[in-house]
């Protein structure tokens, strides 16, 4: 690595908006904790962005740099807004021994008893009450709320303005989109898809493409294996 600034060094997995949405939560971060991160690039499978700045750091490569990497002294988080794409880039990186870090944004309002796992991003305005759990490599967009006792699994995408209610399950690879909203002790099946603007008020079947006030399933994904 560089050897010049303090901190943990990381990459972001991804070079698209939601990667420099994240980027945003590293920097801002950095102002307000003892602990700083050390952002160095983006990685992208398109060669055709190699070597692009973007918000100041450049685009470093692909995973082929990754493994030139001295991993020891990385960390890596996964900003791309597709759970399916996001769960295989996480794979890859986990097959290279690569760790994963957690950032939140210092504007984030979460009680003592929330907890949230390995590779999350928690952006700027959201509000997390009390007995939530967000699992794994969860991204939560700009003004989320979310309510008491709610499980968020692994790989959820959930889009800028959503309000999730209390007691609601949103299974692993769930993707939330822009302003939805889902009701108290409701349960999202893994893989399925929320409209913007929807507003669900009974439960989500896996693999489901939900859509409109209320939510009706418009189609189904293909299932996930």
């Amino acid at each position: 690595m560089t050897g010049k600034s303090k901190g943990v060094d990381v990459v972001i997995l991804g070079a698209g908006g939601l990667a420099r949405e994240a980027y945003w939560v590293f920097r801002d971060s950095n102002k307000t904790t003892a602990r700083k991160w050390n952002v160095i690039g983006f990685i992208d499978d398109n060669r055709a962005n190699f070597g692009k700045n973007l918000c100041g750091i450049t685009v470093l490569g692909d995973f082929g740099w990754l493994k030139k990497a001295n991993i020891r002294e990385l960390k890596v988080v996964c900003a791309v807004g597709s759970p399916r794409a996001k769960r295989h880039m996480v794979e890859r990186a986990t097959q290279l021994g690569l760790e994963f870090c957690t950032v939140i944004h210092p504007s984030a309002q979460m009680s003592e008893y929330v907890s949230v796992g390995s590779g999350a991003v928690v952006t700027a305005g959201c509000i997390l009450t009390t007995q939530v759990r967000v699992g794994n490599h969860v991204f939560l967009n700009l003004d989320t709320t979310v309510g008491h006792d709610v499980v968020i699994e692994n790989f959820v995408n959930v889009a800028p303005g959503c309000h999730i209610s209390g007691t609601v399950t949103l299974r692993e690879g769930t993707d939330l989109g822009t302003g939805a909203v889902v009701l108290q002790g409701i349960t999202v099946g893994q893989w399925s898809t929320v409209g913007a603007g929807a507003v669900v008020i009974e439960d989500v079947p896996p693999n489901a493409v939900v859509a409109g006030v209320p939510a009706k399933v418009i189609r189904y994904n293909e299932a996930d294996e």
